[in-house]
């Protein structure tokens, strides 16, 4: 009986551990604190967007961040990547929101990570919207989860069916 226990001990010990590292993303462990941490990152960078707050939403962006826009724009820098995003939410789709999907994580290294999800960007009175799919590597940087490099892209509308 003795024996039982002493295996036991380690295998309950091991099932503890386990539970609390979280899930294997990309062939490496990654945490679930992790894991919300990027969710709740791209949370506030929607809500920075739907604000249209142009340096609000550059600044979850590296220093040296890349953005190539959905129609081949490509922005280095916070500087140029608030210019895009102020010419995007005050000329280009004014008043226009943003909804994305929670989206996947695939953990590259324990400081880098690729994210990707459905992306909708709906008009002001929402008559229309634009769907599309958004995969950004994300760096995390002083335990924040900042976007290395974004490639938003936008589907073409379907054809009226015949």
């Amino acid at each position: 009986m003795k024996t039982t226990n002493y295996l036991f001990l380690p295998f309950l010990c091991l099932i503890i551990s386990c539970s609390h590292q979280s899930n294997k993303v990309g062939g490496t462990v990654m945490s679930t604190k992790d894991q919300e941490d990027i969710y709740k990152e791209n949370d506030r960078f929607l809500e920075a967007w739907n604000q249209g707050d142009a340096n609000a939403a550059a600044s979850f962006y590296t220093e040296d961040g890349i953005r190539v826009g959905a129609m081949g724009d490509i922005e280095h820098g916070r500087k140029e990547i608030a210019t895009a995003y102020d010419n995007l939410m005050h000329k280009t789709m004014p008043g226009a929101k943003a909804k994305m999907e929670k989206g996947t994580i695939r953990l590259l290294t324990p400081e880098l990570i690729v994210w990707q999800g459905e992306l909708e960007i709906v008009k002001p009175d929402g008559s229309s919207s634009m769907k599309g799919y958004v995969v950004q590597v994300m760096k995390k940087v002083q335990g924040r989860w900042l976007i290395l490099e974004a490639h938003p892209k936008l589907f073409l509308p379907q054809p009226p069916s015949k």
